[in-house]
């Protein structure tokens, strides 16, 4: 079995253990820019002992965003963002940052039509007046793969150690992957390995771009969560093909944010702060009346995606990343001996930025996150942070 607190290389990254802090929104934004606190959260976390820190949700447009407040890789966040890099360095650490496109899961009233691969209904933003989707054509197919490969580019030049593009989760490249929201007819719809064709050319693009300086991960889907989505057979088809494109490490995880979002996060669904979180009357009308119908509840236990994970294991040899519920050293040593490389967490780092170190120290052998998923509702009340403590 792998030493969980072992060096490893992703790529032309070296990391300390073979634990990375998964890309969780954090919130802690004005206006797009990040703030201090920002800085602060991921600098904790790799003093904690975490070896590798993931910002979350880089949009690598202004078109990019899911609402008009994120966060978007450009010149008034990236002086931001090279100084977190510098400081989460000289605590010991390194960094990555989530690079995404939200298509058409977006209520950025900036826009005029979301992107998306077809032509698709958007509950999320149709109280915006974003209730349709654009299907992306040839420029579109330009303009979104020139957007990620300068964004990365730009992190690069930051001083990033890493960037992770998102294939998962729902978001533009996910959209692209899954049956459900591919609908085209051309070369970029259909079989699986149509559907992936596109996802797979901006991997390509961004990895030739910024050359053996910075590792290229992706967080990848095992399954959508629904019938008709994404599959884990699709996910071992990208997996094969990420290998051969040379990918430095996938990060294995699930769910479709404007379907199953508790696919992935698991345990209690706190409706009654998401209802409180309505930016409108509408908003909280609608979740009050139709959100136990709409946010489907999955019962948290430790390491809930292993299974699916196994299965995916058996086929590549490409450095995989385990996420899931990943909440104690046993949990743990049973990841490690099942051939994963690494693994991703978040809630017990919310919970103790710590975790790692007590963990290794002995001091404690459990994380006291109770998966009350109340930091969920923090992320949009300046910052996301556990309630619990």
């Amino acid at each position: 079995m792998i030493d969980a607190f072992s060096t490893i290389h992703l790529g032309p990254v070296s990391l300390d253990n073979r634990f990375i802090k998964s890309a969780t929104y954090e919130g802690m934004f004005t206006n797009g820019v990040p703030t201090q606190d920002l800085i602060e959260h991921h600098v904790n976390i790799v003093k904690g002992g975490t070896a590798l820190t993931t910002v979350s949700y880089g949009a690598v447009s202004p078109e990019g965003r899911t609402f008009k407040n994120q966060m978007c890789i450009n010149p008034d966040s990236l002086p931001l963002l090279d100084c977190l890099a510098s400081e989460v360095h000289n605590a010991g650490g390194k960094v990555s940052i989530q690079l995404t496109h939200c298509g058409f899961f977006s209520k950025n009233t900036e826009l005029k039509k979301p992107l998306a691969p077809s032509r698709i209904f958007n509950a999320y933003g149709v109280l915006s007046g974003l209730a349709f989707s654009k299907a992306m054509d040839k420029k579109d197919f330009e303009k979104v793969k020139f957007d990620f490969v300068k964004s990365a580019l730009a992190l690069k030049s930051a001083g990033f150690d890493a960037v992770e593009i998102h294939m998962g989760h729902g978001y533009l490249l996910s959209q692209f992957l899954s049956p459900k929201t591919n609908r085209r007819k051309d070369q970029y719809g259909g079989t699986i390995a149509n559907r992936s064709r596109f996802p797979l050319e901006i991997y390509k693009a961004v990895k030739d771009a910024v050359g053996n300086e910075v590792a290229v991960l992706v967080k990848l889907n095992l399954e959508d969560g629904f019938k008709g989505g994404f599959t884990l057979e699709d996910c071992k088809y990208v997996c094969r093909q990420l290998e051969k494109l040379g990918c430095h490490g996938i990060v294995l995880s699930g769910g479709f944010t404007s379907k199953t979002p508790f696919y992935l996060m698991r345990g209690n669904i706190p409706l009654k702060g998401m209802i409180e979180n309505g930016e409108n009357s509408a908003e909280r009308l609608t979740m009050r009346l139709f959100g136990p119908a709409i946010v489907k509840a999955y019962k948290f236990e430790p390491n809930f995606f292993l299974n699916q994970a196994r299965a995916v294991r058996k086929e590549v040899k490409v450095p995989l990343i385990y996420l899931g519920g990943v909440n104690s050293l046993d949990g743990i040593n049973e990841i490690m001996n099942s051939g994963f490389e690494a693994i991703a967490l978040a809630r017990p780092l919310i919970y103790d930025a710590e975790f790692i170190t007590k963990l290794k120290d002995g001091s404690i052998s459990e994380s006291g996150c109770n998966r009350c998923n109340e930091c969920v509702l923090e992320m949009n009340r300046g910052g996301v942070r556990c309630t619990q403590i």
